[in-house]
């Protein structure tokens, strides 16, 4: 009869039953782990890579083409041969910074509304014969004047000192620099202008005294008095209330920011003392502004360059814009 081995034996017979992983085999499977982990690298990290690379370029086109879609809008809603370009080196009409510490600057006179001034008496029911209903020009005009219709986009009664700023109204402005421009008449205490000075000249916008139904948009005199340099051969004219100026500063901290609600004066300013400021786009590395006035039968060209660059990954967008301007005042 067999007796059971004893316990020390047994557990040495375990022992040596459950054998342990090795060197090489430890070796081996950290070896393929690391392949594994590197093919998955590849196809996981590139694609990742490239989806932030893209992310990236879409920011930086984002920001330029809001911006100049921007400064086009309202370029094209400006007055009439108010369009003018300079940089902080002296240039004007064409300019380009690249360089850290050189500014360029495209200012322009925004309106906010236009029409066109009564100048005969017309052929509707109501009589506009009367001078009070009818625009003089030359000579100062104290009667005020009807619009040949209504304002489409301003709500009445407009007072033109309660606006910020206060409003004035433009006549055939030929030129954006130089005597007789609307920069330089702006300041003008009386005329003969093709702009208003609000600090003399006063209007208010109502419905004309036609009864049942006004049929057109009236304009009141308020103070001073209304003495345009030239008539409109179209009798158009215009509600202008603030300038507006686009300044690039280049450079790697560079940026485009637009100035508003600041005194109009008859030379640019490269930045303008005043008013309210808004950054627009950052980084921008490079611009352009170059502006060809044409003719009164031939429409101006504006074109607009951008550069972006990445700070993190130096990649760099550039967009150009152009845009045709209505010259015809």
């Amino acid at each position: 009869m067999r007796h059971p081995p004893p316990a020390h034996e047994s557990r040495s017979h375990g022992i040596h039953a459950a054998r342990g992983v090795t060197l090489i085999e430890l070796v081996v499977v950290i070896t393929i782990s690391a392949i594994i982990a590197t093919i998955l690298g590849v196809i996981i990290v590139r694609p990742i890579q490239g989806y932030q690379a893209q992310v990236r370029r879409a920011e930086l086109v984002d920001a330029a083409e809001m911006s100049l879609r921007r400064m086009g809008r309202e370029i094209r809603q400006a007055l009439p041969n108010s369009v003018r370009v300079r940089d902080s080196l002296g240039n004007v009409d064409s300019v380009n910074c690249s360089t850290t510490g050189v500014t360029c600057s495209l200012e322009i006179l925004r309106t906010v509304d236009g029409a066109r001034y009564r100048v005969g008496p017309g052929n509707l029911g109501h009589n506009h014969g009367p001078t009070q209903y009818r625009l003089q020009i030359p000579g100062s005009d104290n009667n005020g004047f009807n619009v040949v219709g209504f304002f489409p986009n301003i709500a009445i009664p407009f007072v033109s000192a309660a606006q910020i700023p206060p409003a004035r109204l433009a006549i055939y402005n030929q030129a954006a620099n130089g005597p007789n421009s609307a920069y330089a008449d702006a300041v003008l205490p009386i005329g003969p202008y093709v702009i208003t000075n609000p600090a003399n000249t006063s209007f208010t916008i109502d419905n004309d005294d036609f009864l049942p139904t006004p049929d057109e948009h009236h304009i009141t005199l308020n103070s001073g008095d209304f003495n345009f340099r030239w008539a409109s051969p179209n009798q158009r004219f215009f509600i202008v209330d603030t300038p507006v100026s686009y300044v690039c500063n280049a450079g790697a901290n560079g940026n485009l920011t637009r100035y508003t609600n600041y005194p109009i004066t008859a030379a640019q300013p490269v930045t303008p003392a005043g008013g309210s400021s808004a950054t627009l786009s950052a980084p921008v590395t490079a611009c352009s502004f170059s502006y060809s006035a044409g003719s009164n039968e031939r429409t101006g060209l504006v074109s607009l360059s951008l550069t972006l660059t990445d700070a993190v990954s130096g990649e760099q967008v550039n967009l150009l814009y152009q845009m045709h301007v209505d010259n015809f005042p």
